[in-house]
Formats: C-alpha cells, structure tokens, sequence
C-alpha cells in the first residue's frame, strides 16, 4: 500500500502529467469555445495519451530504482579542506559516464528510494589523537552504511572517496569489509578521485606466493624476541624513517618498499617510481602487503604498523586486517610517528 501511495506521489509530480493537467484545461476551454464534438474528443485523446505516456514513464523508473543496483558514493574527508560537495558532485558525473546512473540521479534516488545522498558525506576535523572521539566518528559512518543496506533489501555498491589520514583509513576499512565496494583515490592535487578497486569478491585479502610489487628487507638486531615486529610500509614518494623517536627503539623490523611499475599512459608505455600508478588494480597491493603482515602475525604478540602509502590502499588494508589482530597504527606527526589506536579496539557497537 505504501508502494501505490508512493507511486501516486511521484505521478502527480511528474512534469508530464502537470503538462497534460494544463493542457487539459486548456483544451477543454478551446473545445467548448469551439463546440464540435470531434476535436472536443480529439483533445481528450491527446490529454490521455500523455497521461497514460507519464504513468508509463513514472513506473519504469520506479522499478529501475527498485530492482537494479543502487549506487551510493560515500565521500569521508578528515583533517582536510577539500569541498566535499564538490567531490559527490565530480563523483556522480564520473558514475553517469560510466553508464552506471542516468542524468539526475541524485534528485531520483530521494524521490523513489528516500535516500538523500548529501548525508553520505561525512567530515571529521578533530584531533586525530582522541581515540574516542575518532571511533564515534567511525561508528556514525558504520550506522549509516548498515541501516542503508537494511532498508533498500537490494544489492548496494558503495562508491567510497576517502581523504586524507591513511591512519583512519584502516579502521574506516573494518567498516567496509564486505564485497559490493569501489575505492577511489585522490589525485594529491585538488579534488579528483580515480577508481583503484572494485571489490566484488574477497580477493584482497588472498594470500600470494611471491611480490611482484613490493621488495622485502627484513632487519632483525634481536631475532630471539618475539614480543613486538615494526612494520614498514613505503608506497608513497617519501619514505618512513625509521630513526624518529617513537621508531628507533624497535630491534626488528620488516620494510615492504614499493618497486617501480611499469605502466601504460597516453598509449606510451612508462616507468612509474614512488607511487602506485591509478591504472592497476590495487588490489594486488593489498594482497603481498596482508600476506606477510598474515606471516609476521603467527611470529610476534604484537606488529606496530608505520605507513607512508595512498589512503585508499590503508582502506583495502583495513578491510583485509580486519579487528581481530594485535595491530598498533601510527601516524606521522610533528617529525614522528605516534600510535593512534589497536586494531583491537576497533568496535562499532553503541
């Protein structure tokens, strides 16, 4: 019954039916003036056929927002300026391109399915430090993510633009650690997104035999203590230095370093070094990064994680890591890097 009530709501907006209520009226005038009964049921014809052609119109897309999949990009931005508006907006445009949505889809989704997209734009300016305040901020995304999955009771692909703290990326990624997502990453200039990841299955967690994408260099001072492992993670143009105060101290640590890649662009192939180029698929990455974060785990009591490395790879990250591991995260601040929380820690229930 809601459905029908619904349906009769949007009929009466559709812009077609206002046009044949008008023209109706309209007509109606014209062919009393006129007085012949043939053009009176001429202009009848007409007003019905356009109001049997919105009742048609406004069905399809009904059931094209209730049967299809729906599209949901979700643009989570901490300790960054970036207009977040504007990121939902250059995301939308990049979805119709693909063919995903049709024009107005935004306008469309409120009015079929209620869901209005602005409140999936989510901002945390706070210190990043505050742990708790950091996880209620976490646990109001989660809420949101799984009320929407709940009340649609179709198939959802969230399209998640994420910056610009990789730190609150891994436990941002416990959140979505379910099939159904397409990760973006920003371009480091402004606010473009590029599409890194669909996740469709839980590949990125999948063990790899060897790295293709990584070097390993493993320094072990004190290999007989198994108390605690620093893992560094170099995917970025800069390096960890593992001589700051918070990191020194450690006796063994392993160094993942991100090889160069070779890459097509512009029809010309290139060496890319530093970064990972946009055109793979990161999924890869996350898998050699999770496969010996996975082996050095059976080894140590407790891995400290150290990161210089895109966002969208520490979201893929955490997702894969999940909350169940004895993993401390850090992030660089003020010449150091600082512990910020345990995987461990990472709930979401009220």
């Amino acid at each position: 019954m809601q459905n029908i009530f619904l349906k009769l709501e949007n009929l009466f907006s559709n812009r077609v039916i206002q046009f044949a209520g008008f023209l109706g009226l309209f007509l109606g005038y014209v062919a009393d003036a006129i007085s012949d009964k043939n053009i009176y049921w001429a202009f009848a014809m007409l007003v019905v056929s356009l109001v049997f052609m919105a009742i048609y119109d406004e069905m399809s897309t009904y059931d094209i927002y209730h049967s299809e999949t729906i599209h949901i990009p979700v643009i989570i931005r901490v300790d960054d300026n970036t207009d977040t508006t504007y990121v939902l907006e250059t995301l939308l445009v990049k979805l119709e391109e693909k063919g995903h949505i049709k024009e107005h889809y935004k306008e469309s989704l409120l009015k079929y399915r209620g869901i209005n997209l602005d409140e999936f734009i989510f901002e945390y300016n706070g210190d990043l430090f505050d742990y708790k305040r950091l996880l209620s901020f976490a646990q109001i995304i989660n809420y949101k993510i799984n009320q929407t999955e709940r009340a649609l009771k179709t198939k959802v692909l969230f399209h998640v633009a994420y910056y610009r703290r990789p730190s609150v990326a891994y436990m941002l990624g416990v959140i979505f650690r379910t099939e159904g997502l397409v990760l973006y990453q920003n371009d480091d200039g402004g606010s473009t997104f590029e599409e890194v990841a669909s996740v469709t299955t839980r590949a990125y967690k999948e063990h790899v035999e060897s790295l293709e994408k990584y070097d390993l260099l493993e320094e072990f001072e004190e290999p007989h203590k198994q108390d605690e492992l620093l893992f560094i993670i170099n995917s970025a143009s800069h390096d960890v230095d593992p001589r700051v105060a918070s990191l020194k101290g450690y006796k063994n640590r392993v160094t993942m370093k991100l090889k160069p890649q070779k890459i097509k662009r512009n029809n010309e192939e290139k060496i890319v070094s530093g970064t990972i180029p946009v055109e793979d698929d990161w999924t890869q990455y996350s898998q050699e990064i999770y496969t010996q974060i996975h082996n050095y785990r059976l080894q140590y009591k407790k891995i400290v994680i150290a990161h210089a490395m895109p966002e969208a790879l520490a979201l893929l990250l955490g997702m894969a890591m999940e909350n169940y591991w004895n993993i401390e995260i850090t992030q660089y601040f003020n010449n150091d890097n600082i512990p910020v929380y345990n995987m461990q820690d990472v709930q979401f229930y009220f």
